[in-house]
């Protein structure tokens, strides 16, 4: 099994490289056409969407000082309803989190530690998840598939992009895509049906020891959920400590 692999990452390697030469030496497009229309497609499809709710199972490597790479894991149960309303719900190893955005406020709460934090935000998920993310580094899960301009956010750094074929995520035949960032792979399957929706997303830090990854399934789509109000404004529970986002960092480091 052990060499089957092998044998398939360097038969993939192998594609890959040479879609990419050849690319290059046509002229051709950064992004294959059929790689960019599938991506497309699940972003034009994800933008007719009102309301929706699914789950994730995130997978996380960190490389230790001694070398080894351990995993830790978390699930987070998304709920949207556009334009401007998000609630994620998040269950981990390392983090037990609630996340809440009504239109007017992002705030954060931390469940172990009874801590949360809340700021003002814009009357769009995207422009309020833009000024999260600048101001605190505050990244929404799931925050880049979400937003109605979802292509234009995973394509805006990408260097090359290719289809791998239909390949299966829990039963589910996906088109199976690839593409490539200065610091970053990453791999996404979309669903390949009339509700082209994203599946599993892999990214992988290419200049980082032991290339660590980061893994998501999605799974349990609801496309017509009855969504209210109350789910996407915090209250805070008895004894609940108010605490301040810390600046986003400014030096150039990833958070």
């Amino acid at each position: 099994m052990k060499k089957f692999i092998v044998f398939y990452l360097l038969i993939l390697s192998v594609l890959v490289f040479s879609a990419a030469l050849n690319a290059e030496q046509t002229g051709a497009p950064a992004i294959e056409p059929m790689a960019d229309q599938t991506l497309k497609q699940m972003s034009e499809y994800m933008n007719t969407l009102d309301q929706f709710t699914f789950h994730v199972e995130n997978t996380t490597d960190i490389v230790l000082v001694s070398g080894h790479k351990m995993q830790v894991g978390s699930a987070v149960d998304v709920s949207v309803r556009r334009p401007d309303r998000l609630h994620a719900d998040v269950k981990g190893d390392i983090r037990s989190q609630q996340f809440f955005y009504n239109g007017k406020t992002i705030t954060l709460f931390g469940r172990k530690v009874n801590y949360y934090a809340t700021m003002e935000a814009a009357s769009t998920i995207e422009a309020a998840f833009d000024t999260a993310r600048e101001r605190f580094g505050l990244v929404a899960p799931a925050g880049d598939l979400v937003c109605k301009n979802s292509y234009d956010v995973l394509t805006e750094s990408v260097n090359s992009g290719y289809y791998l074929g239909l390949h299966n995520v829990h039963g589910v035949e996906c088109h199976h895509l690839i593409f490539s960032q200065d610091n970053i792979d990453w791999q996404i399957w979309i669903e390949n049906s009339k509700t082209p929706l994203p599946r599993k997303l892999i990214i992988t830090e290419k200049w980082v020891t032991g290339g660590p990854q980061f893994t998501a399934v999605m799974s349990d789509w609801n496309l017509s959920p009855q969504l209210k109000d109350n789910l996407f404004t915090f209250i805070p529970p008895d004894k609940a400590e108010k605490i301040e986002f810390l600046p986003a960092d400014k030096t150039g480091t990833d958070r």
